[in-house]
């Protein structure tokens, strides 16, 4: 088969559709990703073939301006935020879907993979009569952005004779069943598979015997919360959590951007490192995360049995962080309530409640538990 795997146009969107992108090739298929054009490296790094849909793009560009280019206003409350970000996604599919069909024309491809808010995918499979596939790649997905993305495409879904997307061919879910019992009818579960990022080489460090427990501190690399968010004395939050969390006993990675782990230098005493590591080959040896929220940091902690500090800034991800905490597998701090003292707390309440990292091991084992991409293969090949 031919499988035409869309995504959008930033690393969390691309990334965690790569596992089940190369257990397709491994199989025998022919695999395609296109993306937004600032994603090749990306995709590359991966090992995987690209082809670019649209210009480079960033999310707050088609976040901040509607379909006639005039500025928006982004809401507060969480509800008209989802509905903003929703909005914002089916601008993206504008981006992208002329060159996207025109590609699907010249490619022909048996079948489509894409995510479920890259709603490219599903509008190519409506257009062209294609079957598509929907991996989840969050713990939870609200509905809202679903239906406010589907608003701000009904002109185009209208020319297509439709009012909905199609029914995707099968809806894969990467949520452990304990964390949310009830899942996406006709939805089948998948093993998260972490993939973050090409690792050049793993740190030494992750295979030497720890005396102290580890923490990895990361705020991803489009996050605002660490450079904009200062603090009395003039440090960032990331500096100042910096130097305060080896004060709780921990070993303290710091996960970022080189840009950003420059900012800490000299190391403060208990930093053991600092700089862009892939978050998969560090975590395995680390006990805690303290982290913003992103999906892909959120279900990597999960899959390797981290118990997290979740300071979640991006609305999507919201519900996702909820999920955890009710779970007890880590703990969230708001993202208006984030300060060295609440997010130390939190820290804290982790080293000294055992349960959050035995909750976060038994819920490790329960996503190993569930079929991996290769089964998922299996699956789509009878179908």
């Amino acid at each position: 088969m031919r499988i035409l795997v869309i995504a959008g146009c930033s690393e969390g969107f691309v990334m965690p559709l790569v596992p089940l992108s190369w257990a397709l090739r491994a199989a025998g298929h022919d695999v395609l990703v296109a993306a937004s054009e600032n994603m090749g490296p990306t995709v590359t790094d991966a090992g995987l073939p690209f082809a670019p849909v649209c210009s480079g793009v960033e999310m707050p560009e088609v976040l901040s301006f509607d379909r006639d280019g005039d500025r928006t206003t982004m809401p507060r409350e969480e509800e008209p935020l989802l509905r903003h970000i929703g909005r914002g996604y089916g601008r993206l599919v504008l981006r992208m879907m002329d060159e996207a069909l025109a590609l699907a024309d010249r490619w022909r491809p048996d079948l489509v993979l894409t995510e479920t808010y890259s709603l490219t995918g599903p509008m190519v499979a409506a257009a062209r009569g294609v079957p598509w596939i929907e991996q989840s790649i969050r713990l939870a997905a609200p509905d809202t952005i679903t239906r406010a993305a589907v608003g701000e495409l009904a002109p185009e879904l209208c020319a297509l004779g439709r009012t909905e997307f199609p029914d995707p061919m099968l809806s894969l879910d990467v949520c452990p069943p304990s964390m949310r019992p009830r899942s996406k009818p006709g939805a089948t579960r998948m093993r998260y598979v972490p993939y973050n990022g090409r690792i050049e080489q793993v740190p030494s460090w992750v295979f030497e015997e720890r005396k102290r427990p580890r923490l990895c501190l990361t705020f991803g690399t489009r996050v605002p919360l660490p450079n904009e968010n200062t603090i009395p004395g003039g440090l960032t939050l990331l500096q100042a959590l910096g130097r305060e969390l080896p004060k709780l006993g921990y070993e303290v990675v710091v996960a970022v951007s080189d840009e950003l782990a420059r900012t800490l230098d000299p190391l403060p005493e208990g930093v053991l490192a600092a700089g862009r590591f892939p978050l998969s080959a560090i975590l395995p040896a680390c006990d805690v995360a303290v982290h913003h929220g992103g999906h892909g940091t959120t279900l990597t902690c999960l899959a390797e049995g981290v118990a997290q500090v979740s300071v979640p800034v991006i609305a999507e991800v919201w519900d996702s962080a909820r999920l955890l905490h009710a779970a007890g597998a880590g703990v969230q701090v708001p993202w208006t309530e984030a300060s060295v003292e609440t997010v130390t707390a939190a820290c804290a309440a982790i080293r000294d409640d055992r349960s959050y990292i035995d909750t976060a091991r038994r819920l490790r084992d329960e996503v190993a538990a569930l079929p991996s991409p290769a089964d998922i293969v299996r699956l789509v090949e009878r179908a």
